[in-house]
């Protein structure tokens, strides 16, 4: 997960990290929990790369035609920030085209926990060693919980049924490209460029697909892909991409529930515990920070 860029965000109010950061994160992520269920409805003719695709287009299109200056920022980059925007939108090609076939191959429940489970240890690791930050102490204490969660839900899957390498290493490609998309539209959007341009951007940059199945299309493109990714947008301008990324290990919970109670999957105990640790992690996250200065007080001799 990328750094708590502290500088980079306004001055916060009491609870608007929770409120205007976390919380519309975690609505996001339960929207984007619905991705590894709703493509199993994609027509069979369709490869999954084309419905992935087909969801980016029709993104693009949107935030290109709703927001000028993402047109004009596709225009008019230059330098390390054109470098960043092609990264980006690269990372957003990456994630359908590898994540829809690991679906298919694990199913929705393990693929999303895998891909979800990854992607805050690749934030960090992009953090730390790409960026040179340091990972803040709440990111350390809360990401090693809801990972070890999600490696529960994925280890109880694996006791029920053959699990392949290919399918891991798919499940594995869209949690990096997820944390790079992240990575990147932190870093533009802390030195000042407008989160929905951000995005428009590189989603404009990834329109290059055919259309299939269009209300498979018209879900990932208006709804898992717009509208989550406007609403994350704005989210990163209230909390750091280390915490966001890891609020949205709950598009894990959430896909591997629809995979469970709509789709007929059946989960291990111990992936039940798992969902029960990646819940305090979220819990834990989501706690209002102590107030500066406020420990010194308590602890202040009396007059």
């Amino acid at each position: 997960m990328t750094v708590e860029a502290e500088a980079s965000r306004p001055a916060l109010l009491p609870n608007a990290e929770l409120t205007r950061g976390i919380l519309p994160v975690l609505a996001c992520s339960v929207l984007w929990g619905t991705v590894g269920l709703m493509s199993v409805y994609a027509p069979a003719a369709a490869s999954p790369e084309s419905v992935g695709a087909g969801g980016l287009i029709v993104a693009g299109s949107l935030m290109l035609a709703i927001r000028p200056g993402a047109r004009a920022l596709l225009l008019r980059a230059r330098g390390r920030e054109r470098l960043l925007l092609v990264i980006g939108s690269l990372g957003l090609l990456a994630y359908p085209l590898a994540f829809f076939p690991a679906v298919r191959d694990l199913g929705v429940s393990l693929a999303t926990a895998i891909t979800l489970g990854s992607a805050p240890l690749f934030t960090g690791l992009l953090s730390r060693f790409v960026e040179r930050r340091r990972l803040t102490r709440r990111w350390l204490q809360c990401a090693p919980i809801a990972v070890a969660g999600t490696v529960l839900m994925v280890a109880g899957d694996a006791s029920e049924r053959h699990v392949s390498a290919s399918g891991v290493v798919l499940a594995l490609i869209p949690g990096l490209a997820y944390a790079t998309v992240s990575s990147v539209a932190a870093r533009l959007i802390g030195q000042g460029r407008a989160s929905k341009d951000v995005y428009g951007t590189m989603f404009g940059a990834c329109a290059v697909w055919s259309v299939p199945g269009l209300a498979v299309l018209l879900f990932f493109g208006c709804v898992t892909n717009y509208l989550c990714y406007t609403m994350f947008g704005s989210a990163l301008r209230y909390t750091s991409a280390a915490t966001a990324t890891t609020v949205t290990l709950a598009e894990g919970a959430v896909g591997t529930l629809l995979g469970v109670f709509a789709h007929g999957e059946r989960l291990a105990p111990a992936a039940w515990a798992g969902l029960g640790l990646l819940a305090v992690a979220l819990v834990l996250l989501s706690l209002p920070k102590r107030a500066p200065g406020t420990a010194r007080r308590r602890t202040a001799p009396l007059n």
